[in-house]
């Protein structure tokens, strides 16, 4: 069954049903008078420093072998995604989120307190709140803002140093992932950005995730520390889901894809930040 929510959910889902034309363009737009109130919902709080340590790779060249320690400070991010609705059903959550999409919205199902619908994410609340000001104003949608919070981390880091060199990589890569896909979602929406350009743009970050994997595989192998072990498998995933933009038949289905994509790398990198402070 559904979480109704004072009756909102149910209403705009078929308020949003009715509509024809691509509303949820608006999720680029910014500049409105702000909302009056948000909800937030912090996925970890800011903890000491976290230690990383890991056992000699299987086979690595001479000058990757020395053995070394180093300490990295994961930048803290507050992320502001406009929320549709929450379910406890997932498969009704699947099948609103694939009706949102077609509209131009993320429609990413983030597992937290229940399946919590997202259209898009932004860096500023004002931002947030302006869009949910003009969805509720022009259209009727209510929604709500969330606030996804990496606080800033520090890591100790020990191993080889071809080891720890792919491990700082991969770090860096998701951090900027997150960063290139909102820039390339509000270019795409604004009609910056042709759709070749950006498809040329998101197969380039595929192949850097897909090339920092297997360097984490080669330089760890099967004792692979949990944290590298979680890391890879995000980078795997982030790898897929920029590979299935690629199916996208109009603009506004491609940036519906990079909308997904950017909350997918954002709420994985919240919650995997959240499990190196447990």
């Amino acid at each position: 069954m559904r979480r109704v929510r004072a009756g909102r959910l149910a209403t705009r889902r078929y308020k949003v049903r009715r509509r024809k034309m691509g509303w949820l363009l608006l999720i680029a737009g910014i500049g409105l008078g702000l909302a009056t109130s948000s909800a937030y919902l912090r996925f970890m709080r800011p903890l000491p420093q976290t230690h990383i340590s890991a056992q000699p790779a299987p086979t690595l060249p001479p000058e990757e072998t020395q053995a070394d320690e180093r300490t990295v400070t994961l930048a803290g991010q507050s992320w502001y995604a406009l929320q549709l609705g929450v379910y406890d059903d997932a498969e009704t959550a699947g099948r609103d989120a694939e009706s949102y999409r077609v509209r131009g919205a993320g429609g990413y199902i983030f597992r937290k307190d229940g399946c919590r619908l997202l259209a898009a994410a932004y860096t500023a609340r004002a931002d947030a709140q302006a869009v949910m000001s003009r969805l509720k104003t022009r259209h009727g949608l209510d929604t709500e803002v969330v606030e996804i919070v990496s606080p800033e981390i520090t890591l100790r880091l020990s191993g080889q140093k071809g080891q720890l060199t792919a491990l700082t990589d991969a770090f860096s890569a998701m951090e900027k992932l997150c960063g290139h896909l909102y820039q390339l979602s509000l270019s795409l929406d604004r009609q910056e950005t042709e759709a070749a350009e950006a498809l040329t743009a998101l197969q380039s970050e595929q192949d850097t995730l897909a090339a920092l994997s297997a360097r984490l595989q080669a330089r760890f192998g099967a004792s692979a520390p949990a944290a590298v072990l979680s890391l890879k498998q995000i980078l795997d995933g982030s790898a897929q889901s920029l590979s299935a933009v690629s199916a996208a038949k109009t603009l506004t289905q491609l940036g519906a894809q990079v909308k997904y994509c950017h909350l997918e790398c954002i709420c994985r990198m919240a919650a995997y930040a959240s499990g190196l402070t447990n």
